[in-house]
């Protein structure tokens, strides 16, 4: 350590033993306890966790890794793949409209409307939740850095 680097707080000695595994039974479950109270803590072993990732993705690329770059370079293979998506993406949501208009239009009772559209909101709120639980927690991806 050089004389303008300060010494590791006992968190970030604690932190960066969690992240290699190297926490006893009692000291590790204490740990874990904290980390669900100490935002922090979460962040030293999130950015531990990173940095060993990243140590261990060091070595130099491999022959598949250069076919997997030029095929993201060629204009038929991102335009295809954003086509793909754009029409799955569009076709799920005039599915949705389509059938969302011919249940509220139909000659079904009441009941199983409701319980049609109760599924469909529950779908929703499930990918929306995910997605937000998903940003929310991508700033702590160890892998996030990783090329591949």
């Amino acid at each position: 350590m050089s004389a303008e680097e300060p010494e590791p707080s006992a968190d970030q000695l604690l932190a960066m033993a969690y992240a290699d595994g190297e926490l006893d039974g009692a000291t590790r479950r204490e740990f874990e306890t904290r980390l669900g109270r100490e935002p922090a803590l979460v962040r030293a072993v999130a950015e531990h966790q990173r940095i060993a990732v990243l140590a261990r993705s060091a070595a130099g690329p491999e022959p598949a890794d250069f076919e997997w770059k030029r095929l993201a370079a060629e204009p038929l293979q991102r335009g295809g793949l954003g086509l793909g998506w754009t029409l799955l993406v569009a076709g799920f949501l005039a599915l949705c409209a389509w059938s969302g208009w011919q249940v509220a239009t139909s000659d079904l009772e009441l009941a199983p409307k409701l319980a049609l559209a109760a599924v469909g909101l529950g779908v929703l709120l499930i990918g929306g939740f995910t997605l937000r639980a998903r940003l929310r927690t991508l700033h702590l991806d160890p892998y996030r850095d990783i090329q591949r």
